[in-house]
């Protein structure tokens, strides 16, 4: 009876200390997708990482556009994957412009506050779905 109980509170410790890793990316960008509201602001500033908002000028109004739209350029969503490396993450998106051209969104996600925010997006517009990605890769940052 013993061992039933320690292996029951083995099971609960590792369940409780993987909640990091059962939280895919793709949950993570759906919720960022689905709050989306580019006149404001307060909806998005949370799910973007300490070091995006502090490069954001939030007096212009220019700056939200890349961070509020890029989840639009994907029409359908044909495939995903991700890689996740202790706090830092990326998903990778395969699908299709709003004209029927592959494409491929890579974003790098960084583990804040106990929660994936965004923190890198890169949008590769590809020639045919020969190049979309079979693995999570992380944006270039270039």
């Amino acid at each position: 009876m013993k061992h039933i109980y320690i292996l029951m509170l083995s099971i609960i410790l590792t369940s409780c200390a993987s909640t990091k890793e059962n939280t895919t990316l793709f949950e993570a960008y759906s919720t960022y997708v689905s709050k989306i509201n580019k006149n404001k602001s307060s909806f998005l500033l949370p799910m973007l990482s300490k070091n995006r908002v502090n490069q954001i000028n939030l007096s212009s109004e220019n700056e939200f556009p890349v961070l509020s739209e890029f989840p639009s350029v994907l029409s359908k969503i044909e495939s995903h994957y991700q890689k996740l490396e202790a706090n830092k993450g990326c998903l990778t998106l395969n699908g299709y412009g709003k004209n029927n051209k592959p494409i491929v969104l890579s974003i790098k996600y960084l583990y804040e506050n106990n929660k994936w925010v965004v923190d890198f997006v890169e949008i590769y517009y590809a020639d045919s779905t020969k190049e979309f990605s079979t693995k999570g890769i992380c944006p270039s940052e270039n």
